[in-house]
């Protein structure tokens, strides 16, 4: 498997991608940030973090929330 190298700049841009789907999802199922926080288990100021497009994330809690939210974050190819 090759490895992909991206710049930074794409990086964030794929990190806004993510904050922007967790956002849209939880207002989607009328979530308030305190209840998706509760009920994925992760933190409040964790879950602002990461809709705020936060690169400072722990990735199993970025999973965590994709989980409760019924998303995955691995392409089709890898399932």
């Amino acid at each position: 498997m090759d490895v992909i190298r991206r710049t930074n700049a794409e990086i964030e841009k794929e990190l806004g991608a993510v904050a922007y789907f967790v956002r849209k999802k939880r207002k989607e199922r009328g979530y308030t940030q305190e209840e998706l926080a509760a009920s994925a288990g992760v933190g409040l100021a964790f879950l602002k973090r990461l809709e705020g497009g936060d690169e400072n994330l722990h990735l199993a809690k970025v999973l965590q929330v994709l989980r409760h939210l019924k998303a995955d974050l691995f392409p089709k190819e890898y399932q």
